[in-house]
């Protein structure tokens, strides 16, 4: 398995798809009802959105703590990971984004990047870490669970 930088513009594409489709399975279940993925990916594309997230990504990584990975087996993506340092009272790394191609699910695999996740930000200063999923992302939760993670945060959204 070979790991490597990011490149955002050879990359841009392949982030866009990864982005959104991370961001629809943690999204909210009302918005979840109303749009199916491939509704939800045009909406998204269209947005100021894009921009944003490619800028945002940019930005974190002049920090050279940040991680922003793609892990490929050969020719085929395996994994994508997207993790910021936060300094306040202590310094922390939040996992902005994970997502592990389909064909690769169910093998361990975001098991590891979790990991390789803990053992980078350690060793960048973090002595924390936090990541986030939605409500519906059972498989996600459980992921986050089994890798020692436990909630310390809760919204709540209203249809009207």
């Amino acid at each position: 398995m070979k790991i490597r930088t990011i490149d955002l513009v050879k990359d841009k594409q392949r982030l866009l798809d990864f982005h959104c489709v991370t961001n629809y399975e943690s999204t909210s279940p009302l918005l979840r009802k109303t749009y199916t993925a491939e509704q939800y990916r045009k909406i998204f594309m269209q947005s100021p959105g894009p921009d944003e997230f490619l800028s945002d990504l940019a930005a974190s990584m002049k920090d050279r703590r940040t991680i922003a990975e793609f892990w490929e087996d050969k020719d085929s993506f395996v994994a994508y990971v997207w993790v910021v340092f936060l300094d306040w009272e202590t310094t922390g790394a939040e996992i902005k984004d994970i997502l592990v191609a389909p064909e690769y699910q169910r093998r361990g695999i975001a098991t590891q990047v979790i990991k390789h996740v803990e053992e980078l930000a350690r060793g960048r200063g973090a002595v924390w870490l936090r990541s986030g999923t939605g409500i519906e992302n059972v498989a996600s939760q459980r992921l986050h669970e089994k890798s020692g993670f436990y909630t310390y945060h809760m919204e709540f959204e209203k249809e009207l």
